[in-house]
């Protein structure tokens, strides 16, 4: 998935999300979990979030292959750990809800996720090529859904 899907994806899985779990302060619950809903590109320098913080991003990616490691469930779950052990339960929350949902996102894809890397070798794999044109179809069927979403809470 591109950034903008995985952004559209991010903010649905968050609203939604929150019809099963009680969160504390909503509104920052989505924001972050829509912003940090790209996190694990980070494993690739060319990704919007890599050329961000390419501090991290060059070494990461001179390490882990892009769509390995840190797109398996671990780094999500090695954070949420940490981020506990310091008493910082909301954004340990944050973090699992926008990680899990990118690997979501990206195990629709053809090259899909190998969500226990690299304990099993099992991926994951989806209909969609990422950049596609049917994609970005995709793209427009997720932000009508979250406009639907966000005019349903206001009540419009």
């Amino acid at each position: 998935m591109i950034f903008r899907t995985h952004y559209a994806f991010g903010f649905l899985v968050s609203v939604l999300f929150m019809q099963f779990v009680s969160v504390p302060y909503p509104f920052l619950f989505v924001g972050l979990v829509t912003l940090l809903s790209s996190l694990p590109d980070i494993d690739t320098k060319n990704s919007r979030i890599g050329r961000k913080v390419w501090f991290l991003s060059i070494p990461i990616s001179l390490v882990f292959k892009h769509r390995g490691f840190f797109h398996s469930v671990f780094p999500a779950l090695i954070l949420f750990f940490v981020l506990r052990s310091f008493g910082w339960d909301f954004l340990a929350l944050v973090i699992v809800v926008a990680y899990m949902g990118h690997l979501l996102g990206d195990a629709m894809t053809v090259e899909g996720v190998n969500f226990l890397h690299p304990v099993s070798t099992f991926r994951i794999q989806g209909f969609m090529r990422t950049g596609s044109s049917f994609e970005a179809v995709v793209f427009v069927i997720l932000f009508i859904m979250d406009v639907v979403l966000i005019m349903k809470k206001v009540g419009l």
